[in-house]
C-alpha cells in the first residue's frame, strides 16, 4: 500500500462546496468565543498565555511508542528539591500551565509530591500519561494533590493503539486510566499523533472521545525526532496536512470535544485563507521558546518537546534567566526565521512550525517544509 492509500483509507477528503463553506463559516462567527475560551484552533502550538512549562521529569515508560520524541538514553533524573526549585521558577511566570510529563510521569516514586508543590502556586497543573498505570485509587490520589487535567494518548482504536505503542493491552489499559479520572472528578483530554498510519483512525478516535465525554483532543502532527525518526514516512506531506485541516474544520461543527491540531501553528492562517475567519487578534503562531518552554529529565532546557536543542541547563543556570538570556529564545521571540516563513504575510500569526523546521534541515530558523500557504500569500 503506498503512501497516498495511507491517506485516504477510510476519510475522503473534497474542496468544499461554497455551500459547506458558508455553513463552516457562519458556525465558526457563532462559536468563536467558545473556540477562544477552550484553545481549540490555537492561539498558538501548544499555547497558553501567559506561557506553558512542561518538564519531562523521567526518561523511563512502561510502553514502547513507536514516535516517541524522548531518546532511550539512560539519563539522570532531576531530584525533587531541584524539581521544586524548577516549579517556583515558572511560577514567577505567571499564571502558567505546568505540566508534568515523561516518559511516563507516574513511574516518578515523588510525582504526588510535585503536583502538591506546583498547585500551591497560582498555576494549572496538567499531568501528561499513557494512563495505563492509573487506577480508581491513583485518580483520587492525584486530584487530592491538586491536579487539575489528566492528559491521555490514544492514537487509534484496540489492537491498532497497542501496535502503535509497543504493548498489548495499552489501548484497554489507557481507557481503564480515562474512566478513573472522569471518575475522580479531574478533567481529561486526549493526545493522538496524527500519521499516515492512523488517519482512517481520526473519525473513530473523535467518536470514542464524544462517548467518553472528553474535553478537548490534541490531534500531533508527527515530528521525526527521537524514535520518530524510524517513521519519518509516515508524517503527512504537504497536500495531506492541508487535507487534514479540512477534515479538522469540517469535522469540528458536529463533534463534541474541542480539536485542536498541534505542531501545526499554520491552522488559523488556513482558516484566515479559506475565508472561514476574520481578524487575526490574538494569535501567536508556534510559541516553541517563546511562552512554551520544555525540561528534560537532566534539566535540559528546550524551546519545545520536539525541539531538543539545548538553550541552558537548570543545574547551571536558574531556570529565569535561561529564559530571560538564551540567544536561541531571542532568535525565536525575534520570529528570525527564514525562507519562505520569513516573507509570509502570516508570519504574526504563524511562522511555522519550529520543530519540524529543525526535524528536516537542523536548522530551528528555517522554513518549515509542510507548508503551502505561503504560495499564494507572498504574490
Amino acid at each position: 500500500m503506498n503512501a497516498k492509500e495511507h491517506v485516504y483509507i477510510g476519510i475522503c477528503l473534497i474542496e468544499m462546496s461554497n455551500m459547506a463553506a458558508e455553513e463552516l463559516k457562519s458556525w465558526i462567527g457563532e462559536h468563536k468565543d467558545a473556540l477562544f475560551a477552550n484553545d481549540a484552533v490555537g492561539t498558538g502550538c501548544f499555547s497558553y498565555l501567559p506561557g506553558e512549562v512542561v518538564w519531562a521529569v523521567t526518561k523511563r515508560c512502561n510502553l514502547h511508542c513507536k514516535h516517541c520524541s524522548i531518546s532511550e538514553e539512560d539519563q539522570e533524573e532531576l531530584t525533587t528539591e531541584e524539581g521544586f526549585t524548577l516549579i517556583e521558577d515558572a511560577a514567577k511566570l505567571g499564571h502558567v500551565k505546568f505540566a508534568f510529563t515523561g516518559g511516563e510521569p507516574m513511574l516518578r516514586d515523588d510525582i504526588y509530591d510535585l503536583i502538591e508543590y506546583a498547585s500551591s502556586f497560582d498555576m494549572q497543573v496538567v499531568l501528561a500519561t499513557n494512563g495505563t498505570l492509573v487506577s480508581n485509587t491513583v485518580a483520587k490520589r492525584l486530584k487530592k494533590a491538586g491536579l487539575e487535567r489528566a492528559a491521555m494518548s490514544i492514537d487509534a482504536i484496540g489492537n491498532a493503539h497497542d501496535d502503535f505503542r509497543g504493548v498489548d493491552g495499552a489501548f484497554e489499559g489507557v481507557i481503564r486510566g480515562v474512566k478513573a479520572c472522569k471518575n475522580a472528578g479531574l478533567a481529561v483530554q486526549l493526545f493522538a499523533i496524527v500519521t499516515r498510519d492512523n488517519y482512517n483512525e481520526l473519525t473513530k478516535l473523535i467518536k470514542l472521545a464524544d462517548d467518553l465525554n472528553l474535553w478537548r483532543i490534541y490531534l500531533i502532527y508527527l515530528i521525526a525526532v527521537g524514535r520518530g525518526k524510524n517513521i519519518s514516512e509516515a508524517c503527512l506531506s504537504t497536500d495531506e496536512n492541508m487535507e487534514f485541516f479540512d477534515f479538522v474544520a469540517k469535522r469540528q461543527i458536529s463533534a463534541k470535544v474541542w480539536l485542536k491540531p498541534i505542531c501545526n501553528p499554520q491552522y488559523w492562517a488556513y482558516l484566515t485563507d479559506k475565508g472561514l475567519v476574520e481578524g487575526e487578534n490574538g494569535f501567536t503562531g508556534c510559541t516553541a521558546g517563546i511562552t512554551r518552554f520544555h525540561i528534560f529529565p537532566n534539566g535540559d532546557v528546550t524551546p519545545c518537546a520536539y525541539l531538543p536543542v539545548k538553550a541552558g541547563n537548570i543545574r547551571e543556570q536558574r531556570f529565569l534567566d535561561i529564559v530571560r538570556d538564551s540567544e536561541m529564545f531571542k532568535a525565536l521571540r525575534a520570529r528570525a526565521v527564514k525562507g519562505h516563513c520569513a516573507t509570509c504575510t502570516h508570519n504574526a500569526i504563524c511562522g511555522g512550525c519550529r520543530s519540524r523546521a529543525y526535524a528536516t534541515s537542523g536548522d530551528y530558523l528555517a522554513e518549515d517544509p509542510v507548508c503551502s500557504l505561503w504560495d499564494s500569500r507572498e504574490q
